[in-house]
This record gives structure tokens, C-alpha cells and sequence, in this order.
């Protein structure tokens, strides 16, 4: 079982009311986590009056101004906004919260558990930053959530997994320096071949969401990058 408060953050993007952020703090301390991180919208005293014995969670929130300031310490990165955004070229694949925190997301690495705005959710670059994405399945006629009703769903699926004594560390999976590492190489090695420059960033996204579903070992890291850095050199 992991202690939860050490490996799960809550980013919230400029959510526009403040009931909503309260709720928020108040169903992160129902589930035993406090780091809520909140992109450029201010707490104030409604949402204080609103999270109940969360408001200490209010009090130590991490404002920021871009998300991706917010989360660049993270390893897993997992976008909850909508996911059926029109043309792209690699689509995004979608997981349930239970299948989220039982394959992936309570596995010893970083979290953060990314929420849009109530209106229109994340724009095309931070969705660009999410290397999972969480559907929480709905009423197709109205399969949209209100922002702390999501939170609480998905938190409480993290709790049902972790205190049924499944989770465990995985001591020997890469971190977040070394998937940044292996993601730089293979853009260097794409420069290289001379791929198509206008497509190396949606393609850059669609690896980086691969590698982060690989759960790739120390040992597996090192062979990939030799034979990349191989590659390299031959090229040159």
C-alpha cells in the first residue's frame, strides 16, 4: 500500500468557481492527499467556506501560472478533459479510472491528476503535456461531470485500489529526468533523418505517451539509448 500523500498532486486549470475548487480540497482530504496545484485562478473565501476540513489544502495550494509549470516534476501526467478532440493524427486512448490506478497509476511515480476548465477543458497544448487520459464513463446524452464530481470519482477509484493492498513500488522504473532523456534522443535521432519538421511535435506527443505507458526499467533505459546514441553516431 502506498502512502498516497507522497505520489498524488491535483491540477486544476483555471477553474472558473470557486464552490467547485472547495469541493475539491474537501474530497482530496476525504482521500489522504493534500498537494493541489492550481493554474492561475485565486482561492477565495467561498471556496475556504466550501472545503470543509480541506481548507488546509487551500491554504498550502501551489498557484501557477501555465501548466506546465505545474507539472513538470511528474511523471505520469493524466489529462481528465475531453479526449475526442477532432483532427489529429494520433488519436488519444482513453482509460477508466479503476484501469488507470490499476495499471499505471499507483505504481511509486508521480501523479498529477489534471482537470480543465468547467467550460471548454484543456486547450491543444496541455493536452499536448497529459501522457494518460482518464474517461469517466457517463450518460451519452450527458456524459459530462461537474469538475469536483470527476475529482471525487477518480480519487475515490484510487482509493478502493490502493487500500485493497494491490499497490506496490516499483522500485526500478525510470524517472522523469530519464524519460525526459530517451524523448530528447529520439527527437535528436528524428532531426537527423531529416523527418517531416512540421509533425515531429504530434508525433513527439504520441511516443511520449508510449513511453510513459512502458513502464520502462533502468536496464531496459540504458540498452534503448545505446542503441539510439549507435544510431546516431552512425548517421553521422
Amino acid at each position: 500500500m502506498l502512502e498516497l500523500d507522497k505520489f498524488i498532486s491535483v491540477v486544476l486549470v483555471e477553474p472558473k468557481y470557486q464552490g467547485n475548487i472547495g469541493a475539491v480540497a474537501r474530497s482530496m482530504a476525504n482521500s489522504g492527499i493534500s498537494d493541489l496545484r492550481i493554474v492561475k485562478t485565486p482561492v477565495e473565501t467561498e471556496a475556504m467556506y466550501r472545503s470543509m476540513h480541506g481548507r488546509y489544502i487551500l491554504e498550502n495550494a501551489k498557484t501557477f501560472n501555465t501548466l506546465k509549470e505545474a507539472v513538470k516534476d511528474f511523471e505520469i501526467i493524466a489529462g481528465t478533459s475531453d479526449i475526442s478532440k477532432s483532427g489529429e493524427k494520433f488519436r488519444r486512448v482513453p482509460t477508466g479510472p479503476e484501469d488507470f490506478w490499476t495499471n499505471n497509476g499507483l505504481k511509486g511515480k508521480k501523479v498529477a491528476l489534471v482537470f480543465g476548465r468547467e467550460d471548454n477543458g484543456l486547450n491543444y497544448e496541455e493536452l499536448g503535456l497529459c501522457n494518460f487520459f482518464i474517461k469517466i464513463i457517463g450518460n451519452p446524452e450527458y456524459p459530462v461531470y461537474n469538475l469536483s464530481h470527476a475529482v471525487a470519482i477518480i480519487l475515490y477509484e484510487m482509493i478502493k485500489y490502493n487500500y485493497s493492498g494491490n499497490a506496490t513500488i516499483t522500485h526500478d522504473i525510470i524517472d522523469r529526468d530519464k524519460i525526459d532523456t530517451l524523448s530528447g534522443r529520439i527527437e535528436e535521432l528524428l532531426g537527423k533523418i531529416d523527418y517531416n519538421e512540421p509533425e515531429i511535435e504530434t508525433l513527439m506527443n504520441m511516443l511520449n505517451r508510449i513511453i510513459a505507458r512502458a513502464n520502462i526499467t533502468d536496464s531496459e533505459f540504458f540498452k534503448i539509448m545505446g542503441i539510439l546514441r549507435q544510431t546516431i553516431n552512425r548517421i553521422k
